[in-house]
């Protein structure tokens, strides 16, 4: 693919990295990537084994390779961030907070090197007080420009006051909070419904990302944070689908009257959701639905499900030019504050 649209500057928010300087920092976790005898590629972090990925020698981990692959897509920049299978918040904290450092110092650095990658930070969310340092650090130091963490923090919902601290810090920074899962079996042991057919990353992603915001609205944490950005990965999962049934709960159910004491439409303005949806007709539903200034363009980057025809989708939305600026990468510089 040639240059996607040469007028635009096209941001990718949804891209993964790994790091050759973190592997084998995390005690028994790993991580590790390689090559079987086989050839089959694999990566692995704790017990979870991702394989039939080009992990090695690949744009995933190669920063030049990247660029190259960025150049063909036509993506200006892009937003780097941890590979969400080493969250490692089931790891002791030690462990953790040792390897999230060194993934953000080399996230840091592999940006200095090439200056269209930029930096999300991660975070040892097992310990709030550790987080909230670290995203300090990360902000302050190494110029990162957000926050990227799971869902889930070891069964704890982010809607538990534990994390109140580390909302805060993000308000207080000016800097958002990116929700992304980490796959179910690589921390919940066995499950019948999600272990076969990959179903814990196809639709428990969308599930735990719908949960997520729900517990960022009925919690109150986007109420009493309303400076607080939350953006979602892949589309929002569930959540654009089923804001009408999240706005009837508030109405209808006993607990939702007087639960929010600012307007469901402003806190929800407070989410933007990407572009990985897969489908023309997903994703003309979800701009729809949210309006072009609440989507960002997010592409899985080097993963099984890159959104390669990310252009095709958005050019047949038929949007006016500054609308499908704002997708492309007008949205991504307001929100993540990117010159």
């Amino acid at each position: 693919m040639t240059r996607a649209n040469a007028h635009h500057e096209v941001v990718d928010v949804h891209a993964h990295i790994l790091l050759e300087g973190v592997m084998n920092t995390c005690g028994h976790a790993g991580p590790e990537m390689g090559v079987r005898e086989d050839g089959t590629q694999f990566f692995r972090a704790a017990d979870y084994v991702l394989e039939n990925v080009k992990f090695v020698n690949s744009a995933f981990s190669n920063a030049q390779m990247r660029i190259e692959q960025m150049d063909a897509l036509g993506l200006d920049k892009q937003l780097v961030s941890p590979n969400p299978i080493t969250y490692f918040y089931h790891q002791p904290i030690a462990d953790a907070l040792s390897f999230h450092q060194r993934t953000n110092d080399e996230i840091a650095l592999t940006g200095d090197r090439h200056p269209r990658l930029l930096g999300a930070a991660t975070l040892p969310m097992q310990s709030p007080e550790e987080a909230c340092k670290e995203l300090n650090r990360v902000v302050s130091e190494l110029g990162l420009l957000c926050s990227y963490i799971g869902t889930d923090i070891n069964g704890i919902p982010l809607s538990h006051p534990q994390f109140e601290e580390l909302w805060a810090e993000h308000e207080r920074l000016g800097v958002p909070v990116v929700l992304h899962p980490e796959p179910r079996t690589g921390y919940g042991g066995s499950d019948p419904f999600f272990d076969p057919w990959d179903l814990d990353i196809i639709f428990g992603f969308a599930m735990d990302e719908g949960l997520a915001v729900a517990h960022f609205l009925f919690g109150g944490i986007l109420d009493r944070h309303p400076g607080l950005h939350v953006h979602v990965a892949h589309g929002g999962g569930f959540a654009a689908f089923q804001k009408g049934r999240l706005e009837q709960a508030l109405e209808r159910r006993p607990w939702g009257k007087g639960l929010l004491t600012r307007p469901f439409a402003d806190q929800w303005a407070q989410i933007s959701f990407d572009t990985a949806v897969h489908r023309q007709d997903a994703l003309a539903f979800l701009v729809e639905t949210e309006g072009p200034d609440k989507v960002l363009l997010g592409s899985n980057f080097a993963g099984w499900d890159l959104e390669d025809k990310y252009m095709e989708k958005i050019e047949a939305l038929q949007l006016s030019a500054s609308d499908t600026a704002k997708i492309l990468g007008g949205n991504a510089k307001r929100i993540f504050k990117i010159d």
